[in-house]
């Protein structure tokens, strides 16, 4: 095996230019048409124009205004026109299998962004001679259809795109942690940090990728759903302001890098950002069909029955409060989990009791906090639409010092309140309950029992029921833990008693609600509450190279609920954007090493976390609390990312620090019970 060197660090590195994501990638040339200039962007895998980047989501012509009228205006021309241009194009002796569709394609996870597509999916393994011969149809095409549309004033000026692909860019893709009992994964385990610090250096040495890394993860990816041939993957991803264009000498020195260790690792490289788990939801009044579909389904907006005054643990939580967007419009907070209920021990007082989640899921709390505003032109409307983008606080602000240094009841006197159920899904709820009664009226059938449910789940905002507790301190950005890992952790004290609703685990009923059977499901149920922690997560990583079990992770969240994951031995270097504002920190202070929960094997397409999951704490089989779940990422294509996690006794050792003493001591709720039992 020969001696490996890490890549020398760069001479020099380019500026990252903010956190906001580019929405438009570069053109690699330009050309004109009948409604003016527009650019080309050739990358691998995928020719583009106007150029769009990654990921994009496909929906049919029908989802979409513009695509459906231009659907019924023109026909199949458009994808009659592209078959014709492929027909005589020599891509050699075998000529590839292609598809043609008229689409409409979104930007992940902005539903404004989105543009009739004539899709060209191709059945071929990418070389820079195909292209260039993929270059012309694109340009010939974009250059018919926009002609055809200055042609017919009855479609006004539709902008287009063609877009011609890989079909390796379009196949579902499976996320899965590489087992430590293969052939092979104990030299890889031993490597892997090493290979981590040169992949590294190697971003930092390519003006192209300098400051731009946002995770460098390992695991199996590929499109083999039960994940067992899927190749091992070292990820790595990399903000919107990374010219794509750049990276092909990166990702070869990269490759040969990891060839170097003999290991069959593949090296992967796109845009995405690893981001909280949290929510920003449009204003409700706003939402689209197609919105209120994803919410409820993604992200469990719809909320079944009467309210409760009890918060439990895994309950849906936010700021109690909306937010001025930086257009002054009001917008709805992020929505986070309250993960447990802890008790507290401070100098020379009694025991208080305490709701543990992140910190980023009660910023909105904290004066100073910013919504931004972008007005985006959505298929179909005359007008522009608003929609919400991350935005950093007001300068000097008490979100701006609380980001740098955390707060206290000292520091913050005044913070706004948390509620459950958060605002923004009330404000759904109350919709759906409205339009349901409009049609069950219009039917001419009896509404009394919907309109009093409605009155009753009206009058708990109404009279403040929502409102349960406030923040009491919490760890702002830049805490970490003694191996680097992040910290993002705050305490909510309640108002009273009557609001804490215990720790309890997941029923039996919870799990098959969400598809699992038995033998899925932890040994603790029905009737169980959280224990103290087992076996540290640390330790697990830390004796893998020994026990060769797998270890699974189970969770209760507000978006995806009960969940299981599998705990990967590989950590995962990151940086998270909305830190990125924060001066005087250099790109090294800015990372962060974190342990990874994801897809089990059993079914990687099942997410273990997702916006607004931030804040629930992870627990093993017998019911005892493993860690603190913060945020995570999801990589083009998967249906499932991967979520990071901070031991909990990081976040327990942190809290008692950061008081500076007056934390004594912090248990979980109910631990007490166990005490005195075993006294």
């Amino acid at each position: 095996m020969m001696a490996h060197q890490l890549p020398s660090p760069p001479t020099t590195a380019s500026g990252s230019g903010g956190t906001k994501r580019s929405r438009r990638t570069e053109a690699s040339i330009s050309s004109e048409s009948a409604l003016g200039q527009f650019g080309i962007s050739n990358l691998r895998d995928r020719i583009v124009a106007p150029p769009r980047p990654l990921p994009l989501v496909t929906f049919p012509s029908a989802s979409d205004r513009d695509s459906d009228r231009v659907k019924r205006q023109f026909g199949a021309e458009f994808e009659q026109e592209a078959w014709e241009l492929m027909s005589k194009i020599d891509m050699g002796v075998d000529k590839p299998a292609f598809q043609v569709d008229l689409v409409a394609r979104m930007f992940r996870d902005d539903p404004h962004d989105i543009q009739p597509t004539i899709l060209i999916i191709v059945d071929a393994k990418w070389t820079v001679k195909l292209g260039h011969t993929w270059e012309p149809v694109v340009d010939k095409l974009k250059r018919y259809i926009d002609q055809r549309i200055a042609d017919t004033p009855s479609t006004g000026s539709i902008d287009i795109c063609v877009e011609m692909v890989s079909k390796v860019l379009v196949l579902p893709k499976y996320l899965t942690v590489i087992n430590p009992g293969e052939q092979g994964s104990q030299q890889l385990i031993n490597t892997w940090p090493h290979i981590q610090d040169g992949i590294l250096n190697i971003l930092e040495s390519f003006d192209s990728t300098a400051g731009h890394m946002t995770a460098i993860s390992l695991f199996k990816l590929g499109f083999n759903i039960d994940g067992s041939m899927n190749p091992k993957t070292i990820y790595v991803s990399v903000d919107y302001d990374s010219p794509a264009s750049g990276w092909p000498p990166v990702l070869d020195a990269m490759q040969g890098y990891a060839d170097t260790f003999e290991m069959d690792l593949e090296v992967h490289i796109e845009h995405n950002l690893v981001g909280h788990h949290t929510d920003f939801p449009l204003v409700p009044s706003e939402l689209t069909a197609a919105e209120r579909t994803t919410r409820r389904i993604d992200f469990n907006y719809e909320l079944l029955g009467l309210y409760s005054k009890e918060v439990k643990a895994g309950s849906d939580i936010s700021a109690g409060c909306y937010i001025t967007r930086n257009d002054n419009k009001p917008s709805s907070p992020m929505v986070g989990t309250l993960g447990c209920w802890v008790q507290i021990k401070v100098k020379d007082k009694d025991w208080m009791t305490m709701g543990l989640t992140c910190y980023h899921v009660l910023r909105p709390c904290l004066k100073g906090y910013m919504v931004g505003a972008a007005k985006t032109q959505v298929p179909g409307l005359s007008e522009k639409v608003d929609h919400e983008c991350m935005s950093n606080p007001a300068k000097d602000s008490a979100c701006w010092t609380a980001d740098i240094k955390g707060f206290t009841p000292k520091d913050m006197p005044t913070l706004e309140m948390v509620e459950h159920p958060p605002r923004i899904k009330h404000n759904f709820n109350v919709t759906d309950k409205q339009v349901h009664i409009k049609n069950l009226k219009e039917l001419h059938q009896p509404t009394e029992a919907q309109e009093a449910e409605l009155k009753e789940v009206l009058d708990f905002f109404n009279n403040g029921h929502q409102y349960f507790g406030r923040p009491f301190v919490a760890s702002g950005y830049l805490q970490r833990t003694k191996t680097n890992g992040r910290l993002d952790w705050a305490l909510i004290q309640p108002f009273d008693d009557t609001r804490v609703g215990g720790n309890s685990l997941p029923t039996v009923q919870d799990w098959r609600s969400k598809g699992y059977i038995q033998s899925q499901m932890p040994a603790k149920q029905d009737g169980c509450v959280l224990e103290p922690q087992g076996i540290s997560i640390h330790d697990r990583v830390k004796d893998v190279t020994v026990v060769h079990d797998k270890v699974f992770g189970f969770k209760m969240g507000a978006s995806t609920r009960c969940t299981v994951g599998e705990l990967s031995w590989a950590k995962t270097t990151c940086t998270i954007a909305e830190e990125k504002y924060i001066a005087g920190r250099s790109q090294k202070e800015r990372r962060s090493t974190e342990f990874v929960f994801a897809p089990v094997q059993l079914d990687p397409t099942v997410r273990f976390g997702n916006r607004g999951d931030s804040g629930a704490v992870v627990f093993d089989n017998l019911g005892r609390v493993m860690g603190l779940l913060f945020t995570g990422e999801l990589p083009q294509q998967c249906a499932a990312g991967y979520s990071l996690v901070t031991p909990i006794e990081d976040v327990f050792a942190n809290i008692k620090e950061f008081s500076c003493g007056q934390v004594e001591d912090i248990r979980l709720l109910g631990e007490e019970d166990t005490v005195m039992a075993s006294t």
